[in-house]
């Protein structure tokens, strides 16, 4: 049998493209190959560790010693607060000062001054009491006075001093 020139030509295309389809296919296969065989990129390296946290602030230095407060009556709890706050007392009364005191302070001395006020207006000295103490904090600290007679009848004060200065002042009267 004879082939015949356009037999040739059908076969000589069709044996082109299926070379060439062929010759795509190994090109791919080599192509994927190379990808299949390279080289893994490294891991990325680890995240920074995060940086530690700043320190915290140091404290607050503690406030200094100061005189919160001071109420007077006739009578004292154990925790050496007024049991009865009044400002007005009798003449037989012990009268008693409750001083509350904030902050810190070492050795400091808490003073309590009583007076009297005559009739022309005079500070007349009636007692005078010191107590040294350590404070550390909020605390309570009683002073006292006393009169074997009658207290005479009028105005009183009594000043707080803390380490020599006037911290508080209060009035009160006999009656």
């Amino acid at each position: 049998m004879k082939m015949t020139s356009l037999r040739r030509r059908k076969l000589g295309r069709s044996g082109a493209g299926l070379l060439s389809v062929g010759t795509l296919a190994l090109c791919l296969l080599a192509a994927s190959s190379q990808v299949g065989c390279s080289k893994e990129a490294p891991p990325p390296p680890p995240p920074a560790a995060p940086a530690p946290p700043p320190p915290p602030p140091p404290p607050p230095p503690p406030a200094p010693a100061a005189v919160k407060g001071v109420s007077l009556g006739k009578s004292v709890g154990p925790d050496k607060k007024i049991s009865a706050p009044a400002e007005t007392l009798g003449v037989k009364d012990t009268i008693y000062a409750s001083v509350e005191t904030t902050g810190v302070g070492k050795a400091s001395v808490l003073k309590a001054k009583w007076t009297f006020t005559d009739k022309k207006g005079n500070a007349v000295p009636v007692n005078e009491e010191a107590q040294t103490v350590d404070l550390d904090g909020p605390a309570t600290h009683e002073f006292h006075v006393s009169k074997k007679t009658p207290w005479p009848k009028g105005a009183y004060n009594v000043e707080i001093f803390l380490n020599d200065a006037s911290a508080a002042k209060k009035t009160f009267t006999i009656n």
